[in-house]
């Protein structure tokens, strides 16, 4: 079995658009692939896939709340084109098998380069707003959470519906092998963190779907969530013990016992309200929403650049009003992270400046919203030099606080805004990081020693090159491309590499 070349293609210009995951920076190296895409391509497409082997993957401790932390997964970049490029050729298999959008809402395929692989623009929202409307012929609503999803989804389930779809024999072997990379050879549990995985969790649930509706059942689904409506509460605990009989007996899955609730009309609809996302916590975050709405188009996903906004409308977004809906939520009796963690992905489309201090001086109370804090600090713009230097002052500053000491995710989303942006720097501080760190730790550094152009520090580490690992390999293979071009040529020609990506970066590296 073989990928198409136009699926490659596809899956390196998704990468680029959209990052490999919602959980962690993209991967620099992935603009020498955009540079090199058609000698990529040739040394993937119409080859046997037994032959690409999946790399290594990263997995990091994430949190979701101020108790409670998920596991996340980077794939190697090569695998995560190859995933990209088996969904984007095959996922229209697993979506036609799938019950419709009237009962599933959850990442319903539709590839397109803009938008990513999913139909996903108002899909939570439309979840809650039909879930309201349902509620209304409904006395009682059961809400059924799945307990650690991801984490329990068994590789030979995966296999079948795979099997089921029609995708190809050595497609099936290569995602189930990729996914036991990723769980040490454990047969169960799929990465969190990767956009693909997504379709091929949902494909778990097909038989699960189809028993319920088949049972007669008046649900929707989103991803782990099922709400089921019944006329009486004692019609739903009927329809909690067959829920949990039908995941227990299709995949040995069980119910989340804290959020496996039963409510009554009047308090479900007041959820259905809650969840809605367009419900700012004051008049200074819906003027806000308002304007990002203006030039978005209400996309939640683009990216707004400074120059489409009028002069007249940056200005009316006051700094001292983000500050205070920042304060607003971390201030709440009880923190709305879910919500919160939305307000900074809406602040990234458009890349204000006035959020950054209220978050940087509060990390210990937004820990939970971190990922996105980082991803926000990367996306501004309109900000004078001189500030990125004090910001980046503030950046160290947090590499010292015991949060970030104790978390190796916090540090990779702090050092990887080092990586970026050359007016940040501080990288005299940073190389004094580099013998005591980990290899997370390392592989930002190297990367920042190329946008600072501290080249003369980066050659004293080429001798250790070969004792490093494939992440830190290829970080410094990256670094090299700004050596002087015979130094970079013959560092490069002296090493051997095997892999498409590998020997792609090479190329680019000598040919920069």
């Amino acid at each position: 079995m073989t990928l198409k070349a136009a699926s490659i293609e596809w899956a390196v210009d998704f990468i680029q658009s959209h990052s490999d995951g919602d959980l962690f920076p993209k991967v620099l190296e992935i603009e020498a692939i955009i540079s090199e895409k058609a000698h990529f391509v040739s040394q993937i497409a119409d080859k046997d896939l037994s032959a690409f082997v999946p790399g290594v993957c990263r997995r990091f401790i994430v949190p979701k709340d101020e108790i409670s932390y998920r596991q996340a997964t980077q794939l190697d970049p090569q695998d995560s084109v190859i995933l990209s490029s088996i969904i984007y050729e095959y996922g229209g298999l697993i979506e036609s098998r799938r019950l419709s959008p009237k009962y599933v809402y959850s990442y319903r395929f539709k590839s397109t380069v803009t938008e990513g692989l999913y139909n996903r623009k108002t899909a939570w929202n439309d979840f809650w707003v039909r879930a309201s409307k349902l509620s209304e012929k409904s006395e009682c609503v059961l809400y059924c959470d799945i307990a650690d999803f991801y984490n329990q989804v068994y590789h030979h389930t995966v296999e079948n519906q795979l099997i089921a779809a029609g995708l190809p024999n050595q497609a099936v072997k290569w995602l189930v092998s990729l996914l036991e990379s990723t769980t040490e050879g454990v047969s169960r549990g799929v990465p969190i963190g990767p956009h693909p995985i997504h379709l091929i969790a949902e494909s778990t649930l097909i038989p699960v779907d189809n028993s319920l509706k088949s049972g007669g059942m008046n649900f929707i689904r989103y991803a782990d969530d099922i709400l089921i409506f019944r006329k009486t509460k004692r019609e739903a605990k009927t329809a909690l013990a067959t829920v949990a009989t039908v995941l227990d007996k299709q995949q040995r899955l069980t119910l989340q016992r804290y959020k496996t609730k039963f409510y009554e009309r009047e308090e479900f609809k007041k959820l259905c309200s809650e969840m809605i996302e367009d419900r700012p916590i004051n008049t200074n975050e819906k003027t806000l929403l308002a304007l990002i709405k203006k030039y978005s188009g209400g996309d939640p996903y683009s990216t707004i650049s400074y120059s489409q906004i009028s002069p007249t409308d940056w200005a009316s977004i006051s700094p001292v009003a983000i500050h205070n809906v920042i304060e607003s939520y971390i201030n709440a009796e009880c923190v709305d992270y879910i919500r919160l963690r939305w307000f900074y992905r809406r602040l990234a489309q458009i890349g204000h400046p006035g959020a950054i201090d209220v978050s940087l001086d509060n990390l210990e109370r937004l820990g939970p919203c971190f990922s996105n804090i980082c991803f926000y600090l990367g996306s501004v713009q309109s900000i004078a030099p001189a500030d990125w230097k004090r910001i980046g002052g503030k950046l160290i500053g947090l590499l010292r606080t015991s949060e970030v000491q104790s978390s190796e995710y916090f540090r990779l989303l702090i050092l990887s805004l080092f990586t970026r942006n050359n007016h940040i720097n501080h990288f005299d501080k940073l190389q004094r990081l580099y013998q005591k760190g980990d290899a997370v730790i390392r592989r930002e550094i190297i990367l920042a020693s190329r946008v600072n152009s501290a080249l003369d520090w980066t050659r004293e580490h080429k001798e250790s090159f070969r004792a490093m690992d494939p992440w830190l390999q290829s970080a410094f293979i990256y670094a090299v491309s700004g050596f002087p071009k015979d130094e970079k040529k013959y560092f490069i020609n002296r090493q051997k590499f095997n892999r498409p990506f590998e020997l792609t970066l090479a190329k680019w590296v000598k040919s920069s």
